[in-house]
């Protein structure tokens, strides 16, 4: 029995030590899964930050350019009223006093028939922010004083492209009513 016993001690001691290989090797086996996890969890960490600055910065570049499309908006809508007010002023200045003969070389009367006729013609018609008689006011005004296009782009609160146009189609009217 003694045999027997030492036979069961030494075959527990085995056990144990494959017992203890076994949970050496599992604490291994834990713990390196639980380094693999914590810098998986740091990278996660490291990778939301980064993603919240970029989200701030996204949206702080979006703001300043809704500000930027604003403050655009506001300049133009501000600016025109006013270009549009002096232009205005300027036409009834024409059309209603007896200085039109002085720029237009024409009365204020023939001045008002003559854009009916050209009206009329359906070659010219008013256009946004620009009627009949301001243009053929622009054609008068340079065929009458030889004036250059920069000219009367200046006098009417024009630009280049605008008055070369205007006067194109004013002439085309002219050569119509023929």
């Amino acid at each position: 029995m003694d045999n027997e016993n030492n036979w069961k001690l030494l075959w527990d001691d085995e056990y144990m030590q494959e017992s203890e290989d076994t949970i050496a090797i599992y604490n291994d086996f834990a713990h390196a899964n639980m380094n693999i996890i914590s810098k998986i969890q740091e990278q996660l960490k490291r990778n939301t930050q980064l993603a919240l600055v970029m989200i701030i910065c996204i949206i702080a570049f979006g703001l300043n350019l809704l500000r930027m499309l604003v403050m655009q908006t506001n300049s133009i809508t501000e600016f025109e009223p006013r270009k549009e007010r002096r232009r205005q002023e300027l036409m009834e200045y024409l059309v209603h006093i007896e200085r039109s003969r002085d720029i237009m070389r024409m009365g204020p009367e023939a001045f008002i028939q003559l854009c009916e006729r050209i009206r009329a013609t359906e070659v010219v018609k008013d256009a946004y922010r620009s009627t009949v008689e301001e243009q053929v006011s622009k054609f008068l005004h340079t065929i009458g004083h030889n004036a250059k296009n920069q000219s009367v782009s200046f006098f009417f609160h024009r630009s280049g492209q605008t008055v070369s146009p205007h006067f194109h189609n004013i002439l085309n009217a002219i050569f119509m009513m023929e």
